[in-house]
């Protein structure tokens, strides 16, 4: 009673009661609110029917209202009795949210309200169900809250219940006898689509279909792989199988059982079509039911869209991907390779091994054969190092991700880089067991291809004290890269070609030979520099398990201040001022060596900027990111006011929650960017200093997109474990979290991978990387496409099903 007068009295006072002067009020609620009762049988139960007949706009509210409403909800009271049982609560049809002056509502819009309750019939003989109703009608002003009975006259049951699908038509004794027509009025879904499509040339099309949940209701799957049934039909050839939203376990309120629901994402289907078919509409149908917060599962009829494809507006497709990183990785290590050709360990075997097999073959065309199979076998060697690391990508395709991002691991890296650097820098020499190489030495001596086989074993085994530290950097940078394995094998064959290419050359060339520079304390002098180089690498893997246990040893500045001594030092020693041990006396300083330290000195000056705040964008990939630093914002620099759960980061608002991001975006109306990313992901940080940083794509970023960077090696332990709803695991981190999320509904694991969501989370254009949009015009266009999309999807009309009046299933039911 007391919520009544409460309610009663905040209704009288709302100012939206006044009504204009072009409005009547009408002088009574029954003018425009008329209930009809009916029973209808089903076996040995029954529904009670009410009917109401909603004219001019009028109408009256759900029983259950959404959080923050003042409106009257609709109420049943039924007066208890021996002769039935109540089944569940009254259900109810075709109720949608609302708001009304900032207030949230939830009411019947159409000309129909309609609400049954189930009973069990218990008594033989005929008897009457008594139930006092309660409700209020609005429309620009409302009546005050009404409150009726009504008695139902309800049949005994019989022995065999025999009523089955009899209805009882009572007359309202408020309205008289007039025929009731509201029975032929739709009744609404609360469920919509909003359908679509995007062609990304002119044969290759993607019909999209977006899920609209009006809160408070739910969209059912029968499964989490196919949770409806949808046919496309038109004419077109269907390019790969439909995608499907996600699902996920839940246990409804209202129900007690675990169900399907729909989560977030769009139902799409990739089409090809012939260009003169563009103008076609491609016809769509949807079988599906929905739930609604009373434990209510409601069926729809079929509903049927049309898409013309005339309509279907732009969308990038990044899909395929680009090889430039490979090339670039592949030629990186062709360089490495070269490198290790002008150390002491390989370049005086090249003349030796090349004269053995021109000068020790009788027939010249063997000894060619012999010595471009030599070189062959060298690059198959190499290639082969890289096998074992496929086995384990396939095992756990996150795998190497964690392998990369692994604090002990990164520190073992170090350790061993170090140790090659420090060895290069003349202090010990580092090379295989004798019995290994003296192993392969002695099978060298067999004939044919075999034997030769071995030889080149051999090459990789005496030479590794010079190719190792090379080699032990490919090795840990190819870990932490976007393309895992394959990037290792890439690499592989690039070191493997420069090594192998040159016995090949001059077995062919073999007059090359005599152009060969003769070996000398030049050779000690590449050693030291790659020794130098080797060091600064190393402390990127230290910099990465700082970053893993988050002690904040070697931060930013530290880091700088590191590379920039070694460079300096590089650029003295090769200025002459002071030589190792293993340097011979020379006279005066050659062109290339001098060339060579005015760029060390350059370069190190370049990165003094860096300790006070300053981008250097030539080592973004290896310095530690600008908020792990002793100054996050510069020396001048201070955090703007942020939004809940919100961080400054890159002079941008960054979220690294989803349900933060998500919350906002809500509120700003803006689309949600996630950035998956890493703490140690080298093409991250070129992407944030390289083309974050851009003036065009920073304003747009800032302006336009909510960010959530989410880290796929955050090992911040969740409040409480978590079951995947995509792949059933276990999860403990947030890292886990966001990972498992990538890996399954985004069908990435490798960072950075971007992805731009609309209001109801699905997915804009293709996603976009490092490796696809790594420059800045790229990704300018990529944001402005999905910006641009964003409010195209908005545009886009919300398509309503119909309920079928009488499927609605009980919990008992089931």
């Amino acid at each position: 009673m007391l919520n009544r007068v409460f309610l009663f009295l905040a209704i009288a006072i709302l100012p939206t009661f006044l009504f204009s002067q072009d409005d009547q009020m009408p002088n009574s609620v029954d003018e425009v609110i008329k209930w009809n009762f009916s029973v209808e049988y089903d076996g040995c139960d029954a529904y009670l029917v009410f009917k109401v007949d909603q004219k001019d706009g009028w109408h009256i509210y759900s029983q259950v209202q959404p959080d923050g409403a003042i409106a009257y909800p609709t109420e049943f009271t039924f007066a208890p009795s021996a002769d039935y049982e109540l089944i569940g609560t009254a259900k109810e049809f075709g109720a949608e949210d609302h708001s009304n002056e900032g207030f949230p509502e939830k009411y019947f819009p159409g000309k129909l309200a309609k609400f049954k309750q189930k009973i069990k019939i218990k008594s033989e003989k005929d008897f009457t169900v008594k139930v006092e109703y309660g409700f209020m009608a609005c429309k620009t002003a409302c009546f005050p809250p009404d409150f009726r009975e009504y008695s139902f006259k309800v049949k005994g049951k019989t022995a065999d219940c025999d009523a089955s699908g009899e209805v009882d038509q009572e007359n309202n004794p408020e309205n008289g006898n007039e025929e009731d027509e509201a029975d032929e009025e739709i009744i609404k879904s609360p469920i919509g689509f909003q359908v679509f499509a995007t062609y990304s040339s002119k044969t290759d099309y993607e019909i999209v279909i977006n899920p609209i949940i009006n809160s408070a209701n739910y969209l059912l799957g029968q499964s989490k792989e196919k949770p409806f049934d949808v046919k496309i039909s038109g004419k077109f050839e269907s390019a790969g199988e439909m995608a499907f939203p996600q699902f996920k376990d839940s246990l409804v309120i209202g129900r007690n059982e675990k169900m399907y629901v729909y989560d977030n994402g769009a139902l799409t289907q990739k089409i090809k079509i012939n260009p003169n078919d563009s103008s076609q509409i491609v016809s769509v149908s949807i079988n599906y039911k929905g739930l609604d917060t009373l434990g209510n599962i409601f069926s729809h009829k079929e509903t049927v869209f049309s898409v013309p494809l005339e309509k279907a507006f732009f969308a990038e497709n990044s899909d395929g991907v680009s090889g430039r990183s490979y090339w670039g990785i592949f030629f990186l290590a062709f360089g490495g390779g070269l490198l290790a050709l002008l150390t002491p360990c390989v370049f005086p075997m090249i003349p030796m091994t090349v004269s053995f097999f021109t000068k020790g073959a009788t027939d010249k065309k063997k000894g060619l054969f012999r010595g471009v199979m030599y070189g062959l076998f060298i690059f198959l060697i190499y290639v082969l190092l890289s096998s074992p690391f496929h086995l384990v990508d396939k095992l756990d395709p996150s795998i190497l991700n964690g392998i990369g991002t692994n604090g002990p691991l990164n520190l073992f890296f170090f350790a061993m880089l170090a140790l090659f650097a420090i060895s290069f820098l003349g202090a010990f020499e580092i090379t295989m067991p004798s019995k290994l190489t003296n192993g392969a030495d002695k099978k060298s001596n067999l004939g044919g291809l075999i034997g030769i086989f071995f030889m080149a074993l051999t090459l990789a085994l005496v030479s590794f004290s010079c190719t190792g530290p090379i080699l032990g950097g490919l090795l840990a940078s190819a870990s932490s890269a976007e393309g895992g394995a394959w990037n290792l094998t890439v690499g592989m064959a690039g070191f493997g070609v420069a090594l192998g290419l040159p016995f090949a050359l001059f077995a062919i060339f073999p007059g090359w030979l005599n152009r060969l520079p003769q070996s000398g304390g030049w050779l000690n002098n590449v050693k030291v520099v790659l020794g130098l180089l080797e060091l600064a690498l190393a402390f990127k893997f230290l910099s990465v398990a700082d970053i893993y246990w988050d002690s904040h040893l070697l931060e930013r500045e530290l880091f700088i201040a590191i590379w920039a001594g070694i460079f300096l030092v590089m650029a003295i020693y090769l200025f002459g001022v002071f030589r190792t041990k293993h340097d011979s006396p020379t006279q005066g300083l050659g062109t290339f060596r001098v060339v060579v330290g005015i760029i060390a000195l350059i370069f190190s000056l370049y990165l003094i900027p860096g300790l006070f705040g300053a981008p250097v964008k030539l080592i973004s990939a290896f310095a530690p990111p600008e908020n792990y630093s002793e100054i996050p914002h510069g020396i001048h620099g201070s955090e703007p006011p942020l939004p809940e759960g919100a961080s400054y980061e890159h002079n941008l608002v960054v979220f690294h929650d989803f349900k933060d991001a998500e919350r906002h975006a809500k509120e700003e109306g803006k689309p949600i960017m996630i950035d998956f990313t890493g703490e140690n992901c080298v093409n991250c940080r070129k992407m944030e200093n390289n083309v974050w940083s851009d003036e065009k794509v920073h304003e747009l970023m800032n302006n336009d997109f909510v960010i959530a960077s989410l880290y796929v090696d955050d090992r911040e332990k969740l409040p409480q474990p978590e079951t995947s709803p995509y792949s059933g695991r276990k999860l403990e981190t947030w890292g886990d979290k966001w990972a498992d999320w990538q890996s399954i509904v985004f069908k990435k694991n490798s960072q950075p991978q971007y992805v731009i969501l609309d209001k109801n989370g699905g997915m804009i254009n293709s996603d976009a990387s490092y490796r696809t949009h790594g420059k800045p015009d790229k990704f300018e266009e990529w944001l402005k496409s999905g910006k641009d999309q964003y409010k195209l999807r908005g545009d886009i009309p919300i398509i309503y099903g119909q309920i079928v009046p009488n499927a609605q299933n009980d919990p008992s039911d089931n």
